[in-house]
């Protein structure tokens, strides 16, 4: 663990968010699995279907088959999930993020949502599912990973933050927690001073610990082109309840062949994490 490192962990513990980028944070390789990255979605942008769905979104008139329309997955490009010969997976797996994922929780983690997006220019602006105040409820404590791969500005939809409203921060009380009943109902005003917009160049990376209240963006212009991964506790009661607990269950997650030679190839510590 760097200095830096260290830092970012603490500032999530702290306030729930903190800022990076792959230049500051990446060394060769990893820079190499980003640049990977970034052919992915040129192929994703281009593909004819997709163009169509981004096409629609634009003009008001989307192809709504899943709740949340307004954005475009791998689910959507491919028919299926990202495997391990995917970039975007075999970047979350390095060191650099497995290790700080671990000293924020104080185990070694698993992850889970490894997600690929893109939000076009939406001219329906009204929020609805993730874009409205929320928790995310998979424990108490999640360290959430975004990466960014497009410039993201006021207009393009950024993800909102309100700091030290996770579990254990200043504002926790704000809403419910991890009882099955509604995080978008509060006790009191949301404190609009520690509100953190996640804007950013190319490159840029978020650490969210998305216990806290988030939102995303309505995207105004342009199009947001980002990528996720959810590390968790062991014992976190998504995967101890088998909710989303495996990359397997069914075609709409990542797919792990634990015969290939990629996973063949990784560590015993990063088996575990994909496990």
């Amino acid at each position: 663990m760097t200095d830096l490192q260290h830092n970012i962990v603490q500032e999530v513990k702290e306030n729930g968010i903190a800022f990076s980028s792959v230049k500051d944070l990446f060394n060769e390789n990893q820079l190499g699995l980003f640049n990977k990255g970034i052919e992915f979605f040129n192929g994703f942008m281009k593909a004819p279907h997709i163009i169509e769905r981004c096409n629609r979104i634009a003009q008001g008139n989307p192809i709504q088959d899943r709740s949340k329309w307004f954005e475009i997955t791998q689910y959507e490009y491919l028919k299926s999930g990202i495997g391990l010969d995917n970039p975007i997976v075999q970047m979350y797996m390095q060191d650099v993020f497995i290790d700080m994922a671990t000293e924020f929780h104080g185990v070694l983690p698993k992850v889970r949502n490894i997600l690929t997006w893109i939000h076009p220019q939406n001219p329906i602006q009204q929020e609805r599912n993730s874009q409205v105040w929320h928790r995310d409820q998979e424990d108490w404590e999640i360290f959430k990973v975004f990466v960014l791969f497009s410039n993201v500005e006021p207009n393009n939809g950024p993800t909102q933050y309100v700091k030290k409203t996770q579990h254990g921060g200043k504002y926790d009380k704000i809403t419910n927690n991890m009882n099955g009943q509604s995080t978008s109902v509060f006790t009191f005003p949301v404190p609009e001073e520690e509100i953190v917009s996640s804007e950013g160049p190319a490159g840029t990376i978020v650490f969210m610990n998305t216990n806290g209240l988030h939102k995303g963006g309505l995207i105004k212009e342009g199009v947001r082109v980002m990528t996720q991964a959810n590390f968790l506790k062991p014992s976190a009661p998504l995967i101890e309840n088998g909710v989303l607990g495996s990359y397997e269950y069914n075609d709409k997650i990542n797919i792990i062949d634990r015969e290939s030679q990629e996973f063949q190839a990784y560590s015993d510590k990063i088996k575990s994490v994909l496990s």
